[in-house]
């Protein structure tokens, strides 16, 4: 199984927020950010039913590894410095030294540059903590705000697809873009 530092050597500090490895008893406050349908407009699915279910399912993230054991998968929730109000979260697959990353900006928070943000200020973590040499996203076609935030990480459209989704993805060893802040 990969080894992980502690959750205290998991928070990270970024300019405008905080990032805190998600844990079940954030599932209160992301649960008000999750519910909104229209956040799923490029992603397909649903928000979770109830409070209870996602509860559960942060439960089981906070192992922080696949129920294989062979992938860490790190989520961190995504809070405004000085007032500790919830944004959204990130979440990054590590296997190898590839991380895919994904990230959720909940609708009242979205365009102010808070997914570049947290984003950057993981895969430099990723890169300097756990030797994570590329990244990867999965973004809808249609999706142009994600398709920017990957810009912004230096990831590139790669032909690749993964579903209905493209394969944006750095190649290993390149020095990752530094996120604008807006």
């Amino acid at each position: 199984m990969i080894e992980l530092p502690s959750d205290d050597l998991c928070v990270l500090n970024a300019s405008r927020i905080v990032l805190s490895p998600m844990v079940a008893s954030d599932a209160d406050e992301l649960f008000e950010l999750l519910v909104e349908p229209s956040l799923y407009e490029f992603t397909g699915g649903a928000g979770p039913v109830s409070v209870e279910e996602l509860r559960e399912q942060l439960r089981k993230w906070e192992s922080r590894h696949s129920p294989q054991g062979n992938e860490l998968w790190l989520n961190w929730t995504l809070r405004l410095r000085g007032t500790g109000t919830l944004v959204g979260y990130v979440q990054a697959s590590i296997r190898g030294s590839r991380a895919e990353l994904a990230w959720v900006v909940g609708l009242p928070h979205q365009g102010k540059g808070y997914a570049s943000e947290a984003s950057q200020s993981i895969s430099e973590w990723l890169r300097a903590r756990l030797g994570v040499e590329e990244l990867r996203a999965n973004i809808q076609a249609r999706h142009l705000a994600s398709q920017a935030v990957a810009r912004k990480l230096g990831l590139e459209k790669t032909p690749k697809m993964s579903g209905d989704e493209e394969v944006w993805s750095s190649a290993p060893g390149l020095t990752l873009g530094r996120a604008e802040a807006h």
